[in-house]
């Protein structure tokens, strides 16, 4: 009885495990999809980033620990016009420091932080401004100035004074009062850096460190940023490897057009359909209303071995369409009103239908989405897309467009 209560124990303390770890990924799998979306929709793209980008870095917070995870990377942008990132990084140190409340039972100690660096024109001092801390008393005095208030809730590093003076001006030191948790910020080389502590609980707060990241240089006099040798171009220099993968899941490039009288937003992604990670882009058109979910594909799209089914089929009684498409819905009401005779014959009929993927869903409203394999540099298929969507779109009957689930 006392080995089947240890088993029995085993199995729980296991079970727990991994629920928690399953339950982690999806957490982490749901937050690269909102800063994806957020990303992409303001002119960004969404990558998983690398160590190695951070390591043209130098300086806080980038020499913190002894290892690094970058978990989301925004690129292709810039920031008060000069090329920028916004990330969000995990590190680590090593577990051979003494054991303490800070570092856990295992003594790995580990921190997370959001940024927005970006590229300056020319190398300058290192210097940083950040918001004082208790610890700060046995740091001996930063670089001071006129302002006691300032020096009170502010802690400035740096060797070269007078550069100092140059950046922290007068009004660069009443945006940071004005703030009541500012972030704090470091210049090093061609690099300006604005951090915080902490993992962001919603994507446009990565957005936030940009736009202060642009108000500090638009309040920094030119001739303090300009004054140094020749930058290294450390973010538009930096080899596209360094820069990761898009994972599936995560919208990797987004844009935004108007065509034909349709609101569009076109992307590309990594699917996982068919068990393959392909590039794929997607032609959206929100719809005011709400549906249940349909999804119709090509069976001919289907991989060598497999077979295009559904565990939820829905066959239209047209044997042509039938034939050539398979489909599934929990909502048979649903797929009726949107599969018409006149939508099947038309879907049947047209070749570019047969190399696409059509998902009828919800988010907030509902969503016609139609899918290919490719990617957004091949104009021509990402034309040929949005055009086939609001042809689409145009088939579905009044009864499609005015369905609430």
């Amino acid at each position: 009885m006392r080995t089947l209560g240890i088993v029995v124990a085993v199995v729980v303390v296991l079970g727990a495990l991994l629920w928690w770890w399953g339950s982690r990924a999806s957490e982490r799998d749901r937050d690269k999809n909102l800063i994806s979306w957020w990303g992409t929709r303001n002119g960004w793209r969404y990558t998983t980033g690398s160590d190695g980008l951070l390591d043209r870095f130098r300086g806080t917070p980038f020499d913190q620990g002894t290892s690094h995870d970058v978990q989301d990377l925004l690129s292709g942008n810039t920031i008060a016009g000069r090329p920028g990132l916004l990330m969000q990084f995990s590190w680590y140190y090593t577990p051979d420091l003494p054991q303490s409340s800070s570092t856990g039972s295992s003594g790995l100690r580990s921190g997370i932080c959001a940024a927005a660096v970006v590229e300056l024109p020319s190398a300058l001092p290192a210097l940083t401004v950040r918001r004082s801390a208790p610890e700060d008393v046995v740091r001996g005095h930063g670089i001071e100035f006129e302002s006691g208030r300032f020096n009170e809730r502010f802690r400035v590093q740096g060797e070269d004074r007078k550069f100092a003076s140059d950046v922290v001006t007068p009004q660069v030191m009443e945006l940071l009062l004005d703030d009541p948790e500012p972030p704090h910020f470091r210049i090093d080389g061609a690099t300006l850096v604005v951090w915080r502590d902490g993992k962001v609980s919603a994507p446009p707060e990565l957005g936030a460190l940009a736009d202060f990241a642009g108000r500090l240089l638009e309040l920094i006099p030119a001739f303090a940023l300009e004054g140094g040798g020749p930058g290294d171009g450390p973010i538009s220099t930096a080899p596209p490897a360094l820069l990761g993968e898009s994972p599936s899941g995560a919208i990797a490039f987004l844009q935004k057009l108007d065509h034909r009288g349709y609101h569009l937003e076109r992307y590309e992604h990594v699917t996982t359909l068919w068990r393959q990670h392909r590039w794929a882009v997607c032609v959206k058109i929100d719809v005011p209303t709400t549906w249940p979910e349909c999804m119709t594909v090509p069976k001919a799209l289907a991989p060598p071995g497999m077979i295009a089914r559904f565990d939820d089929e829905y066959l239209t009684g047209d044997p042509a369409y039938d034939a050539l498409f398979a489909t599934g819905t929990p909502r048979p009401d649903f797929a009726k009103v949107v599969l018409t005779p006149p939508m099947t014959a038309f879907l049947t009929n047209d070749k570019r239908a047969q190399r696409a993927h059509f998902i009828f869903q919800s988010a907030r409203q509902a969503q016609l989405c139609v899918m290919t394999y490719g990617r957004l540099t091949d104009q021509s298929l990402a034309d040929t897309l949005t055009d086939l969507a609001c042809d689409v779109h145009e088939h579905l009957s009044p009864q499609a467009l005015t369905f609430r689930k």
